[in-house]
């Protein structure tokens, strides 16, 4: 019973990242990109967000309440001052969960306690802040926690690659990982890049650290400067995701 379970757990998992949830038209007439950041290791509050602001963009951060101050996966994690300078420049603070616990293994009461610990912290130390915008851990996700926080918030965000355009789940967006075990494919961006403006979609990024030697869930610097001048040159707007939503509603 112990290798089924995990083994049925992810085939839950597979088939909950391909049934929308929340599935909304796009009304999209252009390409629009989003640039995000999970965990929010210190680095890519610092090199990451200074590699955004010289290109005049903003980001979204997805915080633990739970790992601010500390360290977590043996990287330091922000502090408040770092929260309270990315929201004064202009960068979306969304949930991450407050314990960045897996969604997907948690009862219902426990998942409910988690979140209101995270409001609770996002409110205290950030002067009422309610964050608008959600990513899943890990990148797990079941019908069931879909369910959950996608009546929570406005949009979620997963890790399943791949463009939103067309009829988009809000319940889980789709991501392309800028991860350093992944590998930093130039033909590969350039392929994703022409496809969302031929297809009016949305295109989100997403990474943990930034850094010169980065974790497998991070990135370089040069790698994020890659992915900036490449949307720059392809004409696409980077916003970040609470507000490219809004304009997937609004049009």
């Amino acid at each position: 019973m112990a290798q089924v379970r995990p083994f049925a757990r992810r085939v839950s998992q597979a088939v909950a990242k391909r049934i929308p949830v929340k599935p909304v038209r796009s009304k999209l007439t252009r390409a629009v990109a989003s640039l995000s950041f999970d965990d929010v290791p210190r680095s890519a509050t610092m090199a990451g967000a200074e590699a955004m602001e010289a290109a005049g963009l903003r980001g979204t951060y997805y915080v633990c309440g739970g790992h601010t101050g500390a360290t977590f996966e043996g990287l330091e994690q922000h502090d408040l001052a770092d929260l309270r300078r990315l929201r004064d420049a202009g960068h979306e603070i969304g949930c991450h969960t407050f314990a960045h616990q897996d969604a997907t293994v948690v009862r219902e009461a426990d998942r409910q306690r988690d979140h209101n610990s995270n409001l609770s912290f996002a409110a205290e130390a950030l002067a009422g802040h309610v964050p608008a915008t959600f990513a899943y851990p890990y990148g797990s996700t079941s019908i069931r926690s879909k369910m959950f926080y996608s009546s929570r918030f406005l949009v979620c965000r997963g890790v399943l690659a791949g463009l939103n355009a067309g009829v988009i789940d809000f319940a889980e967006l789709r991501a392309v990982g800028l991860e350093s075990h992944r590998g930093f494919d130039p033909v590969r961006l350039a392929d994703l890049v022409a496809e969302a403006r031929e297809r009016a979609g949305w295109l989100v990024f997403f990474t943990h650290d930034v850094s010169p030697d980065p974790s497998p869930f991070g990135c370089r610097r040069e790698e994020l400067e890659s992915v900036i001048g490449a949307l720059a040159d392809a004409a696409i707007e980077v916003l970040p995701i609470k507000d490219a939503a809004a304009r997937v509603l609004a049009g």
